[in-house]
């Protein structure tokens, strides 16, 4: 045999060995996604949802507190007025869990204070509060009753009339 072939078959034979060890494996991963319906929020309008401060005078300033039961005070209780065609009444909300289980929903009220509006006279609203807790709760699956109070503003001799505004109430989960 030829000495000079040895080493070439030695070079050869480890280079075959080496493609020869070269392997591969895969394996196949799963995925996954779950899509469920949004939680919703909807205010109830009309004399049975609308935040309603009621009726009352404005010979001198004074602020009205609904709560979230629906029962009004004032810092001066003479100025309010009894009248059964515009009652106070809390704001009132429907957040629906389409669900059957129980989701964790926080309840975000105004920071800062929104205005009620008549003609270019505006008043202050603000310390929102609702029946819903503090924090981060969880709601059942199916509809749950949120209901909102608030602190009116009402300067001294503001104009006679009828006062609107708006104010948003959002959840967040």
């Amino acid at each position: 045999m030829n000495k000079n072939l040895l080493p070439l078959t030695a070079v050869a034979l480890c280079f075959c060995a080496s493609q020869a060890m070269a392997a591969s494996d895969s394996a196949t991963g799963n995925s996954k996604a779950k899509i469920i319906e949004p939680i919703t929020i909807t205010a109830t309008t009309g004399t049975g949802g609308d935040l309603n401060f009621g009726t009352m005078l404005s010979s001198s300033a004074h602020n009205v507190t609904v709560s979230t039961a629906g029962a009004r005070s004032s810092t001066v209780s003479t100025m309010l007025v009894e009248d059964s065609a515009n009652s106070p009444h809390a704001g009132v909300f429907t957040v629906n869990n389409p669900g059957t289980a129980a989701r964790t929903v926080t309840i975000n009220l105004p920071s800062a204070s929104t205005t009620v509006t008549n003609g270019s006279t505006s008043l202050n609203v603000d310390t929102f509060t609702s029946n819903f807790p503090s924090g981060s709760n969880n709601i059942p699956g199916g509809d749950t009753t949120v209901n909102v109070g608030a602190t009116l503003h009402v300067t001294a001799n503001a104009p006679a009339g009828d006062y609107t505004g708006t104010y948003n109430v959002t959840i967040s989960y």
